[in-house]
């Protein structure tokens, strides 16, 4: 029995009425660098009609750029949003049985849509509709959706530290905790947190790629295995850090045209901005590192100078690498 009479099985179990289920159009999906993503369709007959449900299937990885990865997370997420004005897919079936598939996976919905390229780089109506929808993400009441467990440690009082809590375990995890860059940078870091951040529900990686449009309309937000809690300027500084590595150009002073719509939508001014480009930049010295240890099994020298270089424009004479 193979992967698929596997899972139908599964599914069966989870449907009683159901006469007969079997997996068909299975196909891979577009996804980022660290996703496994499966398209299906959920083939179910029942009382003589047969009709085919859309499916995305995501199985958890053993390794990857973001290993530790944690599909019961994203699952948890993306039920709790289910339930509020973020239009996410739905999620159906979590299973940590690895003997199902091979891996721990969940079942969601297909939403039909399209997706961008990973930089913006024009003001447009779907940049302002991005914009906005991130904002409704900031402004979700978390605690109330049971958002809890994104928090490092329930004590945790620093949207800083809570932020980048998971990333600091994926360093220690890559080996590259003691990285010198890393040391220096999360120590100013954590000296220097304005003392405006508040905490607030992070998508994580909100380029352009992980919003579904339909028309100029996000139809839904995707790919939340990076979701946390910290300051909502947390995740523009990601998204202008993502310039930096992957050869947008760096607007000035933390700046990109999407913290500029969000200003516009959400009509309040953004500060420090280079201060959460530069946490941006501490993740993505980590997400590289584990890129580069997939394939060569070192981290880029390249890629740590050039976070030196841009750190030192953002920061000047305040950063001392």
């Amino acid at each position: 029995m193979d992967w698929r009479e596997r899972l139908a099985a599964y599914a069966a179990g989870q449907l009683h009425g159901a006469d007969r289920i079997e997996i068909a159009n299975v196909r891979g999906m577009p996804a980022g660098a660290s996703n496994d993503t499966v398209g299906l369709d959920l083939r179910v007959s029942c009382d003589g009609f047969t009709f085919d449900v859309p499916l995305v299937l995501r199985p958890e990885r053993p390794d990857g750029i973001l290993a530790p990865y944690d599909v019961e997370q994203q699952y948890r997420v993306m039920r709790a949003l289910g339930c509020t004005p973020v239009p996410v897919p739905a999620v159906f079936w979590y299973e940590p049985d690895p003997s199902v598939i091979g891996a721990p996976f969940f079942l969601m919905e297909r939403v039909s849509g399209e997706t961008l390229p990973l930089f913006w780089y024009a003001p447009s109506v779907r940049l302002r509709a991005a914009a906005r929808q991130l904002a409704a993400i900031h402004s979700i009441d978390w605690r109330a959706a049971g958002l809890e467990f994104l928090l490092p440690t329930p004590s945790v009082t620093s949207p800083l530290e809570s932020a980048l809590g998971a990333w600091r375990l994926r360093a220690e995890r890559l080996r590259i905790s003691r990285a010198p860059l890393l040391i220096t940078l999360g120590e100013w870091l954590k000296a220097n947190e304005p003392a405006d951040a508040r905490m607030a529900l992070l998508h994580g990686d909100p380029n352009p790629g992980n919003y579904l449009f339909q028309g100029d309309q996000v139809a839904a937000v995707v790919d939340w295995e990076v979701a946390a809690i910290g300051d909502p300027r947390s995740d523009l500084g990601f998204y202008s850090a993502l310039h930096t590595v992957f050869g947008g150009v760096p607007g000035p002073d933390g700046r990109t045209l999407l913290s500029d719509a969000y200003q516009e939508v959400t009509g309040v001014p953004l500060r420090d901005l280079e201060f959460y480009e530069a946490t941006g930049l501490y993740r993505m010295a980590v997400v590289m590192a584990g890129w580069a240890g997939r394939f060569t099994g070192m981290a880029s020298g390249y890629t740590m100078d050039a976070i030196a270089r841009r750190l030192s424009v953002l920061l000047g004479p305040r950063w001392n690498f």
